[in-house]
């Protein structure tokens, strides 16, 4: 459709939908200079919002390693006597609430620097780890209330449908990651095997 319009404009993905949107505005004669003006506020507040996070997200994990953190909680870890897997799934249980609150970028710079040193030491594969770690920040994007896709899906839904029915049309999808982040959690091989045979 329109997006053919534009691909050969050697624009990214990004210009690419937004140059496309404009187009399909103007298209349906609804294009209007306060419909840009909002927009562009909008978009501003939301990305200045996502900037400051992942700044003081970014200043927290470097002053955490500065301060050798990692090293302390790599002992304490080493000391103490519970069950490895119990810490993997509180580990996967804070991701999940943060994700109800924070964007994905955000998490990724809190949590990873704690938790990859307390994995490694534990033993565990970073690669599984990792793959837990995504599928997490999946379900953070359709996570009330701070989900992405749960605003996306709202700009595009009928005047009819509320975001509090957005919110619950989510549970079954929240629901299904959870049981599929539970059964990798308990048996790695099913997110290992294919990167073993390709000698990842």
């Amino acid at each position: 459709g329109i997006l053919d319009l534009v691909r050969s404009r050697g624009l990214g993905d990004v210009y690419k939908r937004q140059l496309a949107c404009v187009i399909s505005s103007a298209i349906n004669r609804k294009l209007r200079w306060s419909v840009l003006t909002e927009a562009s506020s909008s978009t501003l507040k939301v990305t200045a919002m996502v900037m400051w996070i992942m700044a003081a997200a970014n200043a927290f994990s470097s002053i955490y390693t500065g301060l050798g953190a990692t090293e302390l909680i790599r002992s304490t870890i080493t000391n103490i006597n519970i069950d490895p897997i119990l810490i993997i799934i509180l580990m996967m249980i804070v991701v999940f609430l943060l994700g109800m609150i924070l964007d994905p970028n955000g998490i990724t710079l809190i949590c990873l620097p704690i938790f990859l040193p307390i994995v490694s030491v534990l033993g565990f594969d970073l690669l599984w780890f990792g793959i837990l770690f995504v599928m997490n920040m999946e379900m953070a994007f359709i996570t009330p209330p701070f989900g992405w896709n749960l605003f996306y899906l709202k700009g595009i839904a009928p005047p009819s449908i509320s975001i509090k029915d957005i919110y619950a049309a989510t549970i079954p999808f929240v629901g299904l990651q959870i049981i599929s982040l539970v059964i990798i959690l308990f048996i790695p091989q099913i997110a290992l095997w294919l990167p073993e045979i390709m000698n990842i």
